[in-house]
């Protein structure tokens, strides 16, 4: 059953393959994603404001799906290493089974709280009405979120990586063709605003939704007669990917925080954040895909008990994040206002986004050495040392920005700095985590390559 044994062959080469093919669907959807901004933009910075707050429902979406997602991984990952193909399928199936549940549970609360999160958290009466507007199509598209991270981090586990990417792909492709037409109503003298791009969300992610699940059931052997919730299996994989979903909880609730703290500042800080947001994406999607591949890669070399390669896994990892971190963290700080001016012509989001990029830069280079250790983490099978970190970052920037806004100077500024403070903790955290969890399931290193693997 598994696609591509990853306890044999060279651990570099795996890495890179798979890392690629996710880097490939990440830049894509960082396009369109910026490509969707850079056509809300001319409908003005409530828009991109409203649009803003909306995408923050994303992180939501993805703390409920990788709750799922990451545990599912894990299990398929390790069980696919040990060769119990029986466990493996039984595994893939019920994760699709639960993301089906889950997406339902979705919809309904978020259509439940979308008029309290627009009026709550918007800058003005006209930010709020726009926040509204797109999310009556977008919640439907976040739900549908679910099944596709699900089924693409089961895929992951038993080593393909090749039909979600290319799913994905095509999604993304989808999306950046009938953003500008429902957006500005090209052809159909209609135009929607904001609401055309969550429609165009929405009608690209059914379909590729539907296409990956034809193409899974129809072409491979991944999933087994048995689509009845067990509820103790679904309770094991999201028991393991508890701690990941309750890290990006609670990063929602983070960028919550900032949107709120911005708020008395108007909607132009909210649309710099936004934007500035999308572009330090950017800047992470290698380190992400490098993250997923290096879960994949130790899940399996920890099913069939092959220490050395989990830390080798680790060691390039790291090495790459650090180099891409630190390219995207020159251009941030080179270029601030030119990497923000295709969005936005706003003096204010100009000068606020500038700001931002050239503060949270710092952020990229301890993100690397922080995304490297949550790949282990995640093929361990154990978040929970991602959400220590996790946690301990944002409570401070919270806890300190509460403190801080009190006084007159307050400007958003302060939570920028305050944030890259914060994470050289969490990066000091993860490390030590890391020895520890390494030093506990693994055995010793072999002396000849402690030079090469010190953790």
């Amino acid at each position: 059953m598994a696609a591509q044994d990853l306890t044999s062959g060279p651990v570099r080469g795996h890495l890179l393959r798979m890392s690629g093919f996710m880097l490939l669907t990440m830049l894509m959807q960082t396009l369109y994603s910026i490509i969707d901004l850079f056509w809300v933009g001319r409908l003005g910075r409530e828009a991109i404001a409203a649009v803003a707050l909306g995408g923050n429902l994303m992180m939501v979406v993805m703390a409920v799906g990788q709750t799922l997602a990451i545990g599912a991984a894990a299990l398929i990952a390790q069980a696919a290493g040990r060769k119990d193909m029986a466990e493996a399928r039984r595994l893939f199936t019920q994760a699709q089974s639960v993301s089906g549940v889950l997406a339902v549970l979705l919809l309904l609360l978020m259509y439940a709280g979308r008029g309290l999160y627009g009026d709550t958290l918007a800058g003005d009466l006209r930010t709020a009405a726009l926040t509204r507007e797109f999310l009556g199509p977008f919640i439907p598209a976040l739900a549908l979120q679910v099944p596709m991270f699900v089924l693409s981090a089961a895929l992951r586990g038993v080593g393909d990586v090749r039909t979600a990417s290319i799913a994905q792909l095509v999604t993304v492709v989808l999306n950046m063709m009938l953003a500008p037409v429902l957006i500005f109503g090209w052809g159909s003298g209609h135009p929607l605003g904001v609401a055309g791009a969550a429609l165009a969300t929405l009608i690209s992610i059914a379909l590729g939704v539907a296409g990956l699940l034809l193409h899974v059931v129809r072409k491979t052997q991944f999933f087994s007669s048995e689509w009845r919730l067990a509820p103790r299996l679904a309770w094991r994989m999201m028991r393991i990917g508890l701690p990941s979903g309750a890290e990006l909880a609670l990063m929602a609730v983070y960028m919550s925080f900032i949107m709120a703290m911005l708020q008395r500042f108007g909607p132009a800080p909210q649309a710099a954040f936004g934007i500035g947001m999308r572009i330090l994406q950017a800047g992470m999607m290698p380190c992400m895909a490098v993250t997923f591949a290096t879960a994949a890669i130790v899940g399996q070399n920890y099913g069939a008990g092959h220490g050395a390669r989990i830390r080798e896994a680790f060691m390039h990892a790291l090495r790459f994040n650090l180099v891409v971190a630190t390219l995207f963290c020159i251009a941030f700080h080179v270029a601030p206002a030119a990497l923000i001016r295709p969005f936005s012509h706003d003096p204010q989001v100009l000068v606020a986004g500038a700001d931002f990029l050239r503060w949270i830069a710092w952020n990229q280079i301890a993100v690397a050495v922080i995304f490297a250790c949550s790949g282990v983490f995640s093929g361990f099978g154990n978040t929970l040392p991602s959400l220590i970190g996790s946690a301990t970052r944002i409570g401070a920037v919270m806890g300190g920005g509460l403190l801080l806004s009190r006084d007159p100077r307050f400007s958003p500024v302060w939570l920028w700095v305050l944030s890259v403070s914060a994470s050289v903790g969490q990066l000091i955290i993860n490390v030590v985590l890391l020895r520890r969890e390494l030093h506990r399931r693994l055995p010793p290193a072999p002396e000849a390559t402690t030079a090469d693997a010190p953790l």
